[in-house]
């Protein structure tokens, strides 16, 4: 499946404070990325924090260039 850009289930994942989730009907488990700003490479989550419950931070990691970065939320996919 390629990464696609849906702000909904992005939003969802930042107030439940996870870097993934199910849908519902179809039972998939979405995992949060972006793309690396220095090759376009889809990027995983390295790390992340959590402030009351929701994602404060999230750092991607670009398994092609190693470089670590922030992305802004309207710029993360769902993979």
């Amino acid at each position: 499946m390629d990464a696609i850009k849906s702000p909904t289930r992005v939003k969802k994942m930042f107030g439940a404070g996870e870097i993934t989730i199910v849908d519902p009907e179809y039972k998939y488990k979405y995992s949060l990325v972006a793309k690396c700003p220095n090759d376009g490479e889809i990027s995983n989550v390295q790390r992340y924090d959590k402030k009351s419950g929701s994602l404060s931070d999230v750092t991607f990691k670009c398994a092609a260039c190693f470089q670590e970065f922030q992305a802004k939320r309207e710029d993360m996919m769902v993979i």
